[in-house]
């Protein structure tokens, strides 16, 4: 019978802190109850990680609720789920806040830290910590260790391409990471295609990407994304329109990859380099292409109208007989 109440009152005063997250954002009365919920000594494991998650969902910006979880990440016999999802709401509540920030920086560096926290530290250090320099330099200090694991160093990769689209020192461990040779396929094509969010015209990040689609060994899909992404930052960039356009008339590619090239090449062609590439290309619109080979034919096509379209008719009429 005892058994009985003691499970109903712990079953009631879970679901009372589960009603307390719901409560609504910023209600400081449920966001006071909750820091002195958190800070309580005497208080067991379930319930801390639940007002910790609680804060996660109504303490936005709040400082009160950030010192909170500040103070319980920091603490040293704090259980791995507790500081996971202390972590986790600071990501949620602490955007641009450099307490939060600092705190993000300090778990991650820990040496004894669980790979799990570790992840999703990084990974909430890159939501809240867009433009921060010290965000970034840990980062990009986590991504430089050895002993990363794959899932970790993909997370990072991540979020070093989000945090600072201009950073170069962002922009320069991907540059490291991709240019790895033991560098499995997903994180390769997650930095490839990282690059594609960064600063347009970076010629340390093209110069990567160009290295990148004119590796004969590199699957079509990773092709895919470094194409892609050159599309997004290569604008008018020599180096870019010279690997694309050379793609395009490779055989040996699929069809998919040869079409992204086309495709990233109208998008940032200017109208100085339109008479090479028609030159370049004017070759594969010949009956024998068109037989055997219509998609290359359609695809060359595709690009050469688009400078068509552009070029006065004389300079395209030197291009095509050049």
């Amino acid at each position: 019978f005892f058994c009985l109440i003691f499970c109903y009152i712990l079953i009631k005063f879970h679901h009372d802190l589960l009603s307390l997250g719901q409560i609504g954002s910023g209600n400081q009365k449920a966001i006071d109850a909750l820091v002195e919920l958190i800070g309580k000594p005497q208080m067991d494991n379930s319930t801390r990680w639940q007002a910790a998650s609680s804060l996660g969902e109504i303490g936005s910006g709040n400082q009160k609720a950030i010192d909170a979880l500040v103070e319980l990440i920091g603490k040293p016999q704090m259980d791995n789920s507790t500081r996971w999802q202390a972590a986790s709401s600071l990501g949620q509540i602490g955007s641009g806040n450099q307490k939060a920030i600092d705190a993000l920086v300090k778990l991650i560096g820990k040496p004894q830290l669980d790979d799990y926290t570790r992840r999703l530290a990084a990974f909430r250090l890159g939501k809240i910590g867009s433009g921060n320099q010290k965000a970034i330099d840990a980062l990009v200090e986590l991504i430089g260790k050895p002993q990363l694991d794959d899932y970790t160093q993909r997370l990072v990769a991540s979020s070093l391409g989000q945090i600072d689209p201009g950073n170069q020192k962002a922009i320069d461990a991907l540059v490291e990471l991709i240019g790895k040779p033991q560098l499995d396929d997903y994180t390769q094509r997650l930095v490839a295609s990282s690059l594609g969010q960064i600063d347009p015209g970076n010629q340390k990040a093209i110069d990567a990407l160009v290295e990148l689609i004119g590796k004969p060994q590199l699957d079509d899909y990773t092709r895919r994304l470094a194409a892609s992404s050159l599309g997004k930052i290569g604008s008018g960039n020599q180096k870019t329109i010279d690997a694309l356009v050379k793609s395009i008339g490779k055989p040996q590619l699929d069809h998919y990859t040869r079409r992204r090239a086309a495709s990233s090449s109208e998008q940032i062609i200017s109208e100085e380099q339109m008479p090479s590439v028609v030159t370049k290309l004017k070759d594969y619109l010949s009956p024998e292409i068109y037989k055997n080979d219509f998609e290359r034919f359609h695809n060359c096509y595709e690009v050469i109208w688009k400078c068509a379209q552009s070029m006065p008719y004389p300079a395209f009429y030197q291009a095509w007989h050049q």
